[in-house]
């Protein structure tokens, strides 16, 4: 192992290693005999990138390979349970040429030495040579295992001269087919294709999974300023079609391009993507991902790092800054989506370290202001608590860019539900729309924002452009059977939940919406059934008081009454919306104290205050003058 160059040789011949994989090596070698710790190994090899457990262990079953280990046969890497691992073959240190014998399974000598005598010193089982170590230019320092592990592996200045001809040999062979330069750098590849992945799933949803994820690498790519990007309306053209990757080369005069496979397995979508370098028709990295759906997001950032790794380009400070801005977005988005306090909570961290990284960062900013909007949503974080901050958040991304159309989606959200401004709130919404027309979340909350106002007919159209936006979001899907439902069509809210619920048991969103259409049609053991699952899936406040508003419907007034004390015992743990809590009194028959409660919702600025005079829940109240003044 040539540690300078960064170069590893069998028998003269080089070993392809990704350059994390190397990096793996190089920290075992380093420490050759002693177990290095998966998290000290994490933070060695990626310094500043979060990755999980897996990718670890992903890329030390790579270097094995690499390496040629087998069951029973070459030992080289040792897994230590539940602490990390040990690099076990024997290593000789040489004028900055690093050579590794490997660890034959159970040859730990009997005496506990590791092949030394009695003394401590080396067996003499060969004859005695002199002993070389790294040189200056390694930055290394050679630090000697325990005996049992590592002995010291002398060759005669015969083997030594033949290996390091070899070495010259195979760096001078680098040096012509890979096109390295003078320096002794790889030339880097300015140019790439990202060409459709072959679906061999053959549904829609992997089509669309294709697309999200092409756009996404094309998007992350073109990034760096040094490399051209092909745009993905000119690589569409290729979906379907038997591809030469030379003959795309030429057409698209670049010099690399990335290819893959994709298939689903129920929630599991599994791809193996390929970089391939034209110039030398040679594949310079390859790789197979397995993650979840609701991660999708989470594959291409993987991809993407994968291939900056290996496009040999040299990047600025202030370059790499920016990309690994953009991965902490990507991850903040990621969390943003599942839609769970933790997942929140999370998405708020990941922005906040990229707004760390890069201060200028709009996206970030806007995201940061949606994880904000959505802590208020699932009560986690009172409106006083939660809007102000997502105010900030989202008006300083458009102070950095007024085009961002993902902060003026989250200002629009601010403007309905807290600054209660529908004129500016529908000004918002459309300028995010006419800005990126394919962002789901702009459609999602216009139509909210719709239906509050008694549009039904376009809270609808905006509802299914959202679901034909994202097929495979759950939210996007429950959220038009919410629509139905507050536009009156009970059995179509009651047709969407059941579609998602088939295919995702755990949507308390879906729980919720059935729920409420079950009621609506005085279908009230079903909708209590719903309600009871949603209230253990999620433990929301607002699920436990449709749960009591049901109750009370359905003439329980007792376990109604019960919900009421465990919400005000809930209060001093977390935000109960007083909205909620109004319609459990209707539901009772009690408008005083809903009326009491509603204006408590009032002076809260409480977010689900905008649907009042649509929801069905609130009916009864019509007729009453209090209801008139309330709007």
């Amino acid at each position: 192992m040539n540690t300078a160059d960064r170069v590893l040789l069998r028998e003269g011949e080089p070993v392809p290693l990704t350059p994390k994989v190397f990096d793996i090596l190089i920290t075992l070698v380093e420490n050759s005999g002693q177990v290095v710790g998966k998290d000290d190994l994490m933070k060695k090899v990626w310094p500043t990138t979060f990755v999980e457990e897996g990718n670890l262990t992903q890329n030390v079953s790579l270097l094995r390979k690499a390496l040629g280990e087998s069951a029973g046969g070459a030992q080289f890497i040792e897994t230590v349970p539940r602490r990390g691992y040990r690099f076990v073959a024997d290593i000789n240190v040489s004028h900055g040429l690093q050579h590794v014998r490997p660890l034959p399974t159970g040859s730990i000598e009997a005496n506990g030495n590791g092949g030394n005598g009695a003394n401590g010193k080396p067996a003499e089982t060969n004859p005695p040579v002199e002993e070389v170590y790294f040189s200056k230019a390694t930055d290394l320092v050679a630090q000697p295992g325990p005996p049992s592990r590592v002995a010291v592996f002398q060759k005669s200045r015969v083997a030594y001269l033949a290996t390091a001809a070899l070495a010259v040999v195979a760096v001078v062979g680098l040096f012509y087919f890979t096109g390295w330069s003078k320096a002794g750098e790889p030339n880097a590849i300015q140019s790439i294709a990202v060409l459709p992945f072959i679906d061999e799933s053959g549904d829609a949803d992997s089509e669309y999974i294709n697309d999200k994820i092409a756009e996404s690498l094309i998007n992350s790519l073109s990034k760096i300023p040094q490399l051209r990007v092909v745009p993905r309306s000119v690589v569409a053209g290729y979906r379907g079609q038997r591809i030469d990757p030379r003959q795309v080369g030429k057409d698209l005069n670049v010099r690399a391009v990335v290819t893959g496979r994709l298939r689903r397995h129920g929630d599991i979508i599994s791809i193996q993507a390929d970089l391939i370098d034209l110039e030398n028709v040679a594949q310079l990295w390859g790789q197979h991902y397995d993650h979840k759906l609701s991660d999708v997001i989470l594959v291409q950032e993987d991809i993407s790092r994968d291939i900056f790794e290996n496009l040999r380009l040299k990047l600025n400070v202030e370059e790499k800054k920016k990309i690994e801005a953009y991965r902490l977005y990507l991850k903040g988005r990621n969390a943003w989506n599942k839609r769970t306090s933790d997942g929140l909570q999370q998405g708020i961290e990941f922005f906040n370290q990229a707004i760390a990284i890069d201060p200028d960062y709009a996206e970030a900013y806007a995201g940061l202001a949606d994880c904000y909007n959505m802590l208020v949503v699932y009560g986690r974080l009172q409106p006083k608590e939660g809007f102000p901050q997502a105010k900030e958040a989202a008006t300083k991304a458009l102070d950095i860019d007024e085009n961002q159309a993902e902060a003026h989606t989250s200002l629009a959200f601010i403007k309905f539900r807290w600054d209660w401004d529908r004129a500016e709130t529908e000004r918002e919404f459309q300028t995010a729309i006419r800005i990126k027309p394919a962002y789901a979340p702009a459609h999602q909350w216009y139509s909210s924002y719709l239906v509050a106002v008694e549009r039904f007919d376009e809270a609808i159209a905006e509802a299914k452009r959202t679901e034909e936006l994202e097929p495979l979001s759950f939210v996007a899907s429950s959220h038009l059977g919410w629509i139905y439902y507050l536009s009156g069509k009970n059995d179509l809210a009651i047709e969407q939940c059941k579609k998602i619920l088939e295919l995702d048991p755990s949507s308390f969103p879906a729980r919720r919406y059935l729920g409420l259409a079950y009621e609506a049609k005085g279908m009230y053991a079903e909708a209590i059934n719903e309600f009871q699952t949603g209230l253990k899936v999620s433990g929301s406040p607002l699920m436990l008081a449709l749960l009591g508003h049901a109750y009370a419907v359905s003439g329980n007034k007792t376990e109604a009454e019960k919900v009421l004390k465990d919400l005000e015992q809930l209060q001093s743990q977390r935000y109960v919306s007083p909205y909620t809590v109004a319609a459990i009194y209707v539901g009772l028959g009690d408008q005083e104290q809903a009326f009491t409660w509603l204006e408590r919702a009032v002076e809260e600025r409480d977010i689900w205050l905008m649907n009042l005079k649509v929801d069905p829940v609130f009916a009864k109240l019509h007729s009453n003058r209090k209801f008139g003044d309330l709007l």
